[in-house]
Formats: C-alpha cells, structure tokens, sequence
C-alpha cells in the first residue's frame, strides 16, 4: 500500500502544533506590523491590460471563472463518481483507500487553489466588465481582487509542483495507479490554473507587493490547521501523509511548506518586476517555470518515467 511515516517512540504532535502556533502569531504580528491591510487598499489592480483589448481580457477572465465554477461543481461537488485516493489514518495509522463524494472533495489544498482561482477572476473578470462598459469599479471588488490574485498565484504554482515532483514520484515508488491524477478535474487544479494565472501575469503585469507573500504563509498554516482538525474530528485521514504532526521532523517540515508558498510567491513578484523591465525576458522565465511543473500525461510506471 505504501511506505509508512516513521512514526517513533515519541509522538511529535504537542512540538508541531506549537510551532504552528508561534508561526501563525508571528505571521500576524508582522501583518500589522508592515500594515498589510493599508498596503491592499493602497495597491491598483490591473483590470485593464497595455497590451491587449479590454474586451478581450474580461471574456479570458470571465472564461477561466466558469471553467472553476464547472469544475468545482459539476465536476467534483455533484459528480456521481466518486473522488478516488489512498490516504493516511488518523487512529489507524495506516494507509486506506478512500471514495469520496460531494462537499468532501474539496478538503485537498489542491481545491482550495481552485477556489482561490475561481474566486480571484469572478471578482476580476466583473473588474473588467465595469472598465469595458465605462463604469468605475467597486472599492469591494478592487480589494478582493488585490488580496485573492496572490493567494491564487502562489498556492497554484505551488500545488503544481507538489504534484509533478513529490506526489507523483511517491506514487510510482509506492507502486499505486496514477489514472487519479489525470482526470479531468485534476488536469483543471493541477495545470490549467497555473497555465491561465500566468497567461493573466503576461498580459496585466500586476502590481504585485512583495509584503503580500506573508498572506501566502498565512494561508498554508490556515489549510494545515484545517488538515490537522479534519484528521481528528472529520473524515479522520489526512490527505497528505508529509503533514502527518506526530511524527519526528514534522514541525520543522511544515514550517518550511507554510513559507515556500510565500516563497514562490517572492519568485513571482521577482518576474513580474523583470517584465517590467525586459518583459520579453520575463515571459520567457515565466513560461520555462510553468513548462517545468506541468503534466498532462501520465508517466510510465515500470521505468519510473517522470
């Protein structure tokens, strides 16, 4: 079935839900601190592009709305076939094949980058249709476009390359079927939102703040924490078993996946910044990242192939 977390002698659980503790503490200390709420309002979003018709940027962002509203809703929430995946045990500490149906497939952080995209071009998209028409955009929608676009940026590249270079790799060692990962929906979290987010990147070149990184870091520790309660009082699995709290190393781990989202987020804004000043150069780093952790076919398990 696969290859268990180490779990010890020792149960890690009390070092990790403290460090998460002091992490989060941190986090927030530093959000009032640099003033993060003044720096949103403070920030334009781009519903307009320099480099192509407005018309055409708000059809783009209205289509990559529906494309998450379709997937999330038809082809996860109510779809009667059932979310398929091997996962770890709370109590049982073991691994366990899981069907999943409804409301519960979208307990992945996988989804939750779905949502985050799905809501950042709604809110987006309607930014756009105001400029087209010729009407001023709501101080509401401007905001929540300005607050979401990072979270949706730095989750969706992370959960890319989760996948292409952790998930995938354990998978075809641990000898299970990948089929899974390659369904539709799948596809959709996994590569599209990274491809459409960086057609977004090339065509507005946002104003991006590098002190937005730290809401990236905020919401990795939100979704652990959530991983964490889910475990012991919901589906009583955990969807990833690197996040597993009890075993050895577990805090030091999870510190390091809470601030790589900020990390890649920092990346992110560092390209942007390049654009700006050699676009063509940034496009082209753009696109070498996104080619290097997308996958739209499966690998060949018997050679391990990735």
């Amino acid at each position: 079935m696969g290859i268990l977390p180490d779990y010890g002698d020792k149960d890690y659980s009390p070092y990790t839900y403290g460090t998460i503790s002091v992490v989060l503490l941190m986090s927030f200390v530093a959000m009032w601190r640099l003033d993060l709420i003044t720096l949103i309002e403070n920030t334009p979003f781009q519903f307009q592009s320099n480099r192509f018709p407005d018309l055409l940027l708000a059809i783009f962002r209205t289509a990559c709305f529906l494309l998450s509203f379709y997937t999330i809703l038809i082809l996860m929430v109510r779809s009667k076939i059932p979310g398929k995946m091997t996962a770890l045990r709370h109590k049982e500490r073991d691994y366990h094949f899981f069907e999943i149906f409804g409301i519960e497939r979208l307990v992945t952080f996988s989804s939750w980058t779905l949502i985050m995209f799905g809501l950042v071009f709604l809110f987006s998209s309607i930014g756009t249709w105001c400029s087209v028409f010729g009407n001023e955009v709501p101080d509401s929608i401007r905001l929540l476009s300005t607050a979401i676009y990072p979270l949706a940026l730095c989750s969706a590249f992370l959960t890319s390359t989760v996948v292409r270079y952790i998930i995938i790799p354990s998978e075809i060692e641990m000898e299970r079927d990948l089929s899974h990962l390659f369904l539709p929906h799948e596809i959709v979290m996994h590569n599209l939102t990274v491809i459409l987010l960086a057609v977004d990147l090339i065509a507005t070149q946002p104003n991006l703040r590098p002190e937005f990184g730290l809401m990236g870091v905020i919401m990795g520790i939100i979704y652990v924490i959530f991983a964490y309660i889910w475990a012991n009082y919901g589906g009583r699995y955990y969807v990833y078993s690197f996040i597993e709290p009890r075993v050895k190393g577990a805090p030091m781990f999870l510190i390091g996946l809470a601030f790589s989202i900020g990390l890649f987020y920092l990346g992110l804004w560092l390209i942007v910044e390049l654009m700006n000043e050699i676009y063509l150069l940034g496009v082209l780093l753009l696109c070498l990242w996104v080619k290097q952790i997308i996958m739209f076919k499966q690998p060949i398990q018997n050679n391990n192939s990735i």
